[in-house]
């Protein structure tokens, strides 16, 4: 992959985005635990989560815009500010809905991360050099998942849930102090002079637009899911260890993080790269599911079709936002939140679905994973007829 500019900057970035990643994924390994403190069953747990991802792409939708229209800094500022409010009400939570509360706080506070990490890119580079800066982006936003819950498992085994949301607490600060400090600002000029809501209206008239955006619900709601359903079927089902529960939940995500890097390649055509990642997700939603036909559920038919899921999601991420976001240099703000945001909230929509769903067994999961991979086909389907520079800016 070629050596990109602005490098710095991209670190700063994917620090930030961190934060929201961390947040989603940390007190993963500790769900049973959460249930058992407030006397809930384990399947209620899921709808922290739930409440993030929600408010998490609904705060997106004003982010975005608001940025176009003030500048990238300081709403990023606000959003931190926001979601240190939120991890305080979580980490005094009486109940598990004033959890699920501070956890929706925190998600309106990091939707500015979602927002910031499809606009920015977008201000600093076009063609080609987008494609490589998403996928590296990707790559790096990959990580802080990885990390997280096994840093969620060592807390929770030493100190209790309750360490979780202390330790987002202080990287927050940390991060927050960084942005003060060195972020520049990068909006371009001239700015669109549209007003705040009314920058939607040529996005959704995009069809090509519209069907990227589709898909990426359809990859973001296919992980949000096996997410929120990891802990339960693991823990509560098969009866794992805290400790063993998020090992496992992190395997499938170095598949993602090959993913985004095998997709900013320079030697693949972006519909060829398409295809790869469409019927990755596909597959992975039809093996995911079919076990569950038979009653069977071990720990791999779980993780190996999450993984490949994963893979294909990991391809799709940089390159339907770069497909997306390309036509719009002036409206990245307004089109990164319309990204972002209902790409969030419909994986939020989904996981709290899942919740809703039984969790004695991988079926719900299956079901609801090989949903979101066909929504993907169907969405593709038309844009893969394009001529290949109307599909994409090469």
């Amino acid at each position: 992959m070629k050596k990109i500019e602005h490098r710095q900057l991209l670190l700063m970035l994917i620090a930030l985005v961190a934060v929201g990643q961390m947040a989603q994924t940390i007190y993963v390994p500790a769900m049973v635990n959460i249930a058992e403190a407030f006397n809930v069953h384990d399947g209620a747990v899921q709808r922290v989560m739930a409440g993030y991802l929600m408010t998490y792409g609904g705060s997106q939708l004003l982010y975005g815009p608001l940025s176009d229209k003030i500048g990238r800094r300081p709403v990023i500022l606000a959003g931190l500010c926001i979601f240190i409010l939120g991890t305080l009400v979580a980490l005094t939570a009486p109940n598990l809905s004033m959890l699920i509360a501070g956890s929706a706080i925190q998600g309106m506070g990091t939707g500015v991360a979602g927002v910031m990490a499809r606009t920015m890119p977008r201000d600093l580079y076009a063609g080609s050099a987008l494609r490589h800066a998403n996928s590296l982006l990707n790559m790096g936003i990959l990580v802080s998942p990885l990390v997280a819950p096994v840093i969620g498992a060592v807390l929770t085994h030493w100190l209790g849930w309750h360490a979780c949301f202390a330790f987002l607490l202080l990287l927050c600060i940390g991060v927050g102090f960084a942005m003060l400090r060195w972020l520049p600002e990068t909006r371009p000029l001239p700015v669109e002079t549209r007003r705040l809501f009314s920058r939607y209206r040529p996005l959704l008239a995009d069809g090509a637009f519209f069907r990227y955006l589709i898909m990426l619900m359809g990859a973001l709601g296919g992980i949000a899911v096996f997410e929120a359903s990891c802990g339960v079927l693991m823990g509560g089902v098969l009866g794992l260890n805290t400790l063993m529960v998020s090992l496992l939940f992190i395997v499938p995500l170095p598949a993602a993080f090959f993913g985004a890097w095998f997709a900013g390649r320079d030697n693949r055509p972006f519909t060829q790269l398409m295809w790869w990642a469409v019927n990755s997700c596909l597959l992975a939603g039809a093996i995911m599911w079919i076990p569950a036909w038979f009653g069977i559920m071990t720990i791999w038919t779980l993780v190996a079709p999450a993984a490949l899921f994963f893979f294909g999601a990991g391809m799709l991420f940089p390159l339907a936002t770069t497909g997306a976001m390309e036509p719009w240099p002036y409206m990245a703000g307004t089109a990164g939140a319309l990204l972002g945001g209902l790409q969030n909230l419909g994986s939020g929509l989904t996981a709290w679905l899942s919740a809703l769903l039984p969790q004695n067994g991988q079926f719900s999961l299956g079901m609801l994973m090989f949903a979101m991979a066909l929504l993907i086909l169907l969405c593709w389907l038309p844009l893969s007829r394009r001529p290949e520079g109307q599909a994409v800016t090469q």
